[in-house]
């Protein structure tokens, strides 16, 4: 079942937005966005990165065919 996009899906999220989505803490999405397991972040500026919170919902639903989507192990 494809994933329908909401204006409310396209907001940007911080890292501790994202830890609590995922009840984990705020280092563990950083650390596998860097091995290719996870969303990467938008940087915004040289202090400021956040996630597509709708990256992050299709990430949730199905975190192994994200991976095997986008090339992660």
């Amino acid at each position: 079942m494809p994933h329908q996009t909401t204006q409310n899906d396209d907001r940007l999220v911080t890292d501790r937005e994202v830890a609590q989505l995922l009840s984990a803490s705020r280092s563990w999405p950083w650390k596998l966005s860097s091995e290719g397991k996870f969303p990467q972040p938008i940087r915004l500026s040289s202090r400021c990165t956040r996630w597509r919170l709708s990256d992050v919902r299709i990430w949730m639903a199905d975190p192994q065919a994200w991976q095997r989507a986008h090339g992660g192990e």
